[in-house]
């Protein structure tokens, strides 16, 4: 019979059958001897003419859960009534309690063609109706020969007796069909003869860029495109051409504001709410791979990762007040200032030992020697105050005469020379950019700054608060959400927001409002053009994730397998990061214009700051010093008992003269 044939090559690379049969199909056709010939596992269910499947009974779903678990793919479903069949086949594709990609074998009923049925014969394409048809006799061979096949496979015999009628000659033409190795299901997929398939199409970088909307609009000229059109729209071009099928793209309604979309009164909007009302078959938009996405739709095979960050402020803090110690670091500095007071006492005590031992010696033995220039470093406060000098390549008022003096402030004079030019070339680059950049580069730093975080929708911030990571955690106490990406990116610059997406699309709105500021500089103060010099927008190095991203299809949709063998095809041969490469070089490029037209900075009064800084913390430490000797003549010398202003050579008398 008919039946026996199809189980036949159903059969051949089978794990098991499920057999759905009420009771008048159960008098018609005897499948369990049919599959008991195959020695193919089978589940019978038998099916009461009163039946319910939302939910069904606790057997049915047990039965349903286990062949489901072991792999069955094929269904035997033989029931009269039609609209049980749709009920029970809209309850089992929605709970996953059969295997859309499985072959089914149906009675044809008109009813299970309804509107409201048309998204599950997309997911269900390997299914075969049988249908009721008079006697062999009534009908010639060549009549029968004309009828085609229709779409899904069905048989296209008028329905004029009862029951389920198999003639000879039908017998004998599905047994050669089966004979020759003609599959009812071999083509199903390779060939969708050029059907239009609708595409729902979100603009987002890296997916779909804005060069892409001119083309799906008109729905001509894409192949003749020159510029990139996004990662999954090129990807879905190829797809299309190998898969043989004509992608219809379209936005869905209102998109630029819901963008994925959010729950609003019970119901998605956005294209994550087309995934909802099953109005397309792909869903172009830079879709991340996460569970709440693949509740709505099946998710292709990962084709790249995308780091998600944030979009900071970049403070230009102006330090010129502080070029005399910028070229020098903290320990490089400690390293000078030690080396200063370890020579200055070293000259100071090879000084104090000619004074103490040669000089005297010399003296009583009447073979006086003088040592000119001895009296710079003989005292401890001149001594350091020489040492100084040098190291600023101030000349001394005398060489000193005692030649091992002579040979340490040689190699002094050598090690002067190395710290200041070394100095003078670092302090020279401060000069050429003493702005020093204040940026937040990680998490644990943003989790410190006093700014907000915010994103597209509640599903972020959902993340953020999932998350194992205690700054996460604590950045999601922070997280508002803010849905027009342009406010959010002028808050960025104001300082009052960090702006959280993946880097592509931040690289690019970087750019855009940098081109937007250099604009309002043009026609603006000069208040507000230094405002704008002071302030920049920098991304944060730190990933906060690295995400998965997918091309989205319809929930159980039996193009995935060959999508997803496609999409690693399309891996291996390196379009992705072609494509990819295109992207970010639009982005560089406009970055690179960008530069060339902005001013560059020049030396003004403001990176003198240091000079005069200098000049002020001189004349402070003058006075300091002059206010000082005054005090200790007053106090101390005046009040000194030996002090005799008739005679003050015997108070500043010297024991020996140098």
């Amino acid at each position: 019979t008919l039946i026996e044939v199809l189980i036949d090559e159903f059969a051949e690379n089978s794990q098991c059958i499920v057999s759905m049969m009420d009771t008048y199909y159960r008098r018609k056709a005897d499948v369990n001897q049919i599959i008991a010939n195959n020695y193919l596992p089978m589940y019978r269910v038998l099916i009461r003419d009163n039946e319910e499947f939302a939910p069904p009974r606790k057997r049915l779903l047990q039965i349903l859960k286990e062949s489901k678990y072991v792999g069955c793919d094929v269904y035997l479903i033989f029931m009269a009534n039609g609209l049980q069949v749709a009920n029970f086949l809209q309850y089992a594709e929605e709970e996953r309690l059969i295997s859309t990609q499985g072959k089914f074998l149906l009675i044809y009923d008109f009813r299970i063609f309804h509107t409201d049925m048309r998204y599950l014969w997309n997911r269900i394409i390997n299914v075969i109706f049988l249908r009721h048809y008079v006697e062999f006799k009534r009908h010639s061979k060549s009549q029968l020969l004309k009828h085609e096949w229709y779409d899904l496979n069905t048989i296209p015999f008028p329905a004029r007796t009862k029951g389920l009628v198999i003639t000879k000659y039908i017998d004998t033409w599905y047994q050669n069909r089966f004979r020759y190795g003609i599959s009812h299901f071999s083509t199903k997929i390779d060939d969708l003869k050029k059907q239009k398939l609708r595409v729902a199409v979100f603009e987002h970088l890296p997916a779909v860029t804005t060069d892409a909307q001119s083309y799906f609009k008109s729905q001509k000229g894409i192949n003749a495109n020159s510029k990139p059109l996004g990662i999954e729209f090129e990807m879905l071009l190829i797809i299309a051409n190998v898969l043989n099928f004509k992608p219809y793209f379209y936005e869905p309604h209102n998109i630029k504001n819901e963008r994925w979309g959010d729950i609003k009164n019970g119901t998605l909007t956005g294209i994550l709410g087309e995934t909802q009302k099953r109005n397309a078959i792909f869903y172009l938009g830079d879709l991340y791979y996460t569970m709440r996405h693949l509740e709505l739709l099946d998710l292709s095979w990962p084709y790249n990762t995308e780091c998600l960050t944030f979009l900071t402020l970049e403070s230009l803090t102006e330090n010129s007040w502080k070029l005399l110690i910028l070229p020098f670091r903290l320990y490089t500095w400690i390293a000078v200032i030690f080396t200063l007071l370890a020579a200055s006492i070293t000259f100071f005590m090879f000084s104090r030992f000619y004074k103490y031992h040669i000089v005297f010696e010399k003296a009583r033995s009447r073979k006086v020697e003088e040592y000119s220039g001895l009296y710079l470093f003989t005292e401890l406060q001149n001594c350091i105050l020489y040492t100084l000098s040098m190291l600023l390549q101030v000349s001394l008022p005398l060489l000193p005469s005692a030649w091992s003096l002579r040979i340490l402030i040689g190699w002094w004079w050598i090690f002067t020379i190395l710290i200041t030019v070394t100095y003078r070339a670092s302090m020279t680059a401060s000069l050429a950019n003493s702005i020093d950049r204040v940026t937040i580069d990680t998490i644990a730093q943003l989790v410190k700054s006093s700014t907000v975080i915010g994103s597209w929708s509640d599903e972020m911030k959902d993340f953020f608060i999932n998350s194992s990571d205690v700054n996460l955690q604590r950045l999601s106490n922070r997280f508002i959400v803010t849905m027009d990406e342009q406010d959010a990116i002028a808050a960025v610059a104001n300082g009052t927001l960090s702006y959280y997406e993946n880097v592509h699309v931040l690289k690019y709105e970087r750019v855009k409002r940098q081109i937007l500021e250099v604009e309002l500089q043009k026609n603006d103060s000069q208040e507000n053009k230094h405002k704008f010099l002071e302030h920049n927008l920098h991304i944060m190095e730190e990933c906060v994730i690295n995400m998965p991203i997918s091309l989205g299809m319809d929930k159980h949709s039996p193009l995935k397998g060959p999508v997803d063998k496609l999409i690693k095809r399309i891996m291996e041969a390196g379009f992705v990061k072609k494509w990819l490469s295109d992207i970010t070089q639009q982005s560089k490029i406009l970055e690179l214009r960008q530069e060339g037209t902005v001013q560059k900075l020049l030396v003004d009064l403001d990176k003198l700051q240091g000079a005069v800084v200098a000049l002020g913390f001189g004349y402070i430490i003058g006075i300091i010093a002059l206010v000082g000797e005054i005090w200790y003549w007053k106090y101390i010398v005046l009040k000194n008992p030996n002090y005799n202003k008739y005679r003050k050579e015997l108070f500043y008398k010297k024991s020996i003269k140098c």
